[in-house]
């Protein structure tokens, strides 16, 4: 419960609602002094009383169809590799192990430098120079040299 409550207490912060104002939202439907006692954590609440709050500050449960795992009620991403020939296998085994052209897989691996470039990693210093000298033969050249008929 106290993840729910987390959330809850989450969104309520950035709602602005105070915990007398959800519990003025639900008075029809609990007591405020459960409200109170539920989100001051001083007990938990059955099912329901969450339920109500997490309705009454827009918050639902819902599933998810992609590949991410859940871990203690918290979703956990997909960890990502560090290195560039591991992210752009990432990518091929995500989209089922396509046979990508020579310009689908320089698209890729020009995609997967901008996600470095966002996190200000580079760990293909030779490919970052030769994309901001727009030298494509080389690129194309690099990005073939990733030997993807091997990873089968």
């Amino acid at each position: 419960m106290s993840e729910i409550r987390d959330a809850i207490l989450g969104q309520m912060l950035e709602l602005g609602l105070s915990i007398y104002e959800v519990s003025k939202f639900v008075k029809d439907k609990i007591p405020q002094r459960t409200v109170y006692a539920f989100l001051a954590g001083e007990k938990d609440a059955g099912t329901e009383t969450a339920s109500v709050i997490m309705k009454a500050v827009g918050l639902t449960i819902g599933s998810t169809d992609d590949k991410s795992s859940f871990m203690g009620g918290i979703r956990m991403k997909e960890k990502k590799t560090n290195t560039f020939r591991g992210r752009v296998k990432q990518e091929w085994v995500k989209v089922g192990k396509p046979n990508w052209s020579p310009r689908e897989l320089l698209g890729i691996c020009l995609l997967v430098d901008l996600e470095f470039g966002i996190e200000e990693l580079n760990p293909a210093p030779k490919f970052r120079k030769a994309v901001e000298s727009r030298n494509y033969g080389y690129l194309i050249t690099w990005a073939q040299g990733l030997k993807l008929a091997s990873w089968k």
